[in-house]
């Protein structure tokens, strides 16, 4: 999560989308360290629903490596 404090810092991200991407990362962190506590549904949910903040994610990164 630093990583990310230091992009929001530096203007790279906005405090919306970086609290976003925080929230991403905690999830993530439940996936891997517990998955046999998620809900297979909820990760479907947010798959279906969130996938544009990592579309955007990955296209912030794109265009700076451009």
């Amino acid at each position: 999560m630093q990583t990310l404090l230091e992009l929001y810092e530096t203007n790279f991200f906005d405090e919306e989308f970086t609290e976003r991407l925080e929230m991403m990362a905690r999830f993530r962190n439940r996936l891997v360290h517990i998955y046999w506590d998620v809900d297979d549904e909820v990760v479907y949910q947010i798959l279906q629903k969130d996938i544009e903040d990592l579309e955007l994610f990955l296209q912030k990164f794109m265009d700076k490596l451009r």
